[in-house]
């Protein structure tokens, strides 16, 4: 059962590795829900009632033995497996008749908007691409942490500058997230209100079932009550959960300077106007003061988005690293100063390296970070 739940959630919410790159706990924490219903679905498969009826039935032969039913004392000659399957089928609610089902459906809902709009809106094309410059720098820059020349021609390459040109006056990518997150928060509420309104009313409704076999009135029993209840509760809690991730990645979406980098970001213009102030120059417009990287990061939407969601993902490391690829200013802010390099005296093939800097005058302090 496990097995078939992760082959069905690798299907649904298989991901690339470029995917991965721009995948926030947020949203892992979505698939988590989706796997969990899909598992609760396969967990409640075996009672599905219409494949074998758990029903049993007896005639009501007896005044007030099925409650305000009529009752009839004489067989109307009925098979008992008529019964039973007429029963399932006419008196049992929809809810109860077919809720593995409704788990498994409300999970593969849930995970068809996320394809859906990835398909409509081909965003994909968008992170492949930047994913494919971040390979390219890491592959670029070796991991001694010593300055590759590469690097420094790397912005003037072509995968750069496609990057720029494919994000300049785009808002597709971050219009889709925020239409996709909208649309998955009402219908998981349209769902939580379908699981709380009708699934815990026709549940428990039908803990005792009544049913009219041609004016013949029986009493079944057999249904799993307790159990569904159970199943339908904690499908609630994870509706739930589901609904305070889509509600805060809405939130974060509209109010983008909830997150590190967008913290980092803000103080960066402020270092750039103490940096102006103490130099004795006029203070400029944050346009004016950070010139390409204003176009890069502030006023385009998509390109802000994904190194948002690379922060949340990755770390500061990664999305910085991308801005000083696309704008050689920045990273020349940013960039620490060394002061002087030092090799001590040879030992046994060893030596000691004394190395002397200090950072750069846009340096931030941890609290910034």
């Amino acid at each position: 059962m496990a097995s078939l739940g992760n082959a069905l959630l690798g299907a649904l919410l298989g991901h690339s590795e470029a995917e991965k790159m721009f995948r926030p706990w947020w949203d892992s924490l979505e698939d988590f829900v989706i796997y969990g219903l899909i598992m609760l679905g396969l967990i409640v498969s075996p009672t599905t009632i219409f494949n074998g009826t758990p029903l049993f039935c007896t005639q009501c032969v007896k005044e007030g033995q099925c409650s305000t039913y009529p009752s009839t004392p004489d067989d109307p000659g009925y098979h008992i497996y008529f019964v039973k399957s007429y029963c399932t089928m006419h008196s049992l609610t929809m809810f109860t008749l077919y809720f593995p089902y409704i788990l498994l459906l409300s999970a593969l809902l849930l995970a068809g908007i996320e394809r859906l709009f990835s398909r409509v809106f081909k965003t994909n094309i968008q992170i492949d691409g930047f994913s494919t410059l971040l390979k390219h720098e890491a592959s670029a820059s070796p991991g001694s942490g010593e300055i590759s020349e590469n690097n420094e021609k790397l912005e003037d390459t072509i995968k750069t500058v496609e990057i720029r040109q494919s994000f300049r006056d785009s808002n597709s990518f971050f219009s889709a997230y925020l239409l996709r997150t909208i649309i998955e928060l009402l219908v998981g509420l349209a769902l939580s209100f379908y699981m709380v309104w009708f699934g815990m009313q026709e549940i428990e409704r039908d803990k005792n079932v009544y049913c009219n076999v041609h004016n013949v009135y029986y009493e079944c029993s057999g249904i799993p009550h307790q159990f569904y209840l159970s199943v339908l509760i904690v499908a609630l809690g994870l509706m739930i959960l589901y609904l305070a991730t889509t509600s805060i990645t809405i939130i974060w979406l509209l109010c983008p300077c909830w997150g590190n980098l967008a913290r980092l970001m803000r103080n960066y213009i402020g270092e750039l106007q103490r940096v102006a102030v103490s130099e004795g120059k006029e203070i400029k417009s944050a346009k004016e003061l950070t010139g390409e990287l204003y176009e890069i990061y502030y006023e385009n939407r998509d390109l802000r988005l994904l190194l948002d969601l690379l922060a949340a993902t990755s770390g500061l490391a990664s999305p910085l690293r991308v801005m000083a690829l696309l704008d050689k200013s920045f990273r020349r802010d940013c960039a620490p100063i060394i002061h002087s390099l030092e090799r001590g005296e040879v030992i046994n093939g060893e030596c000691d390296v004394v190395l002397e800097f200090s950072e750069s005058h846009l340096g931030f302090s941890r609290s910034d970070l």
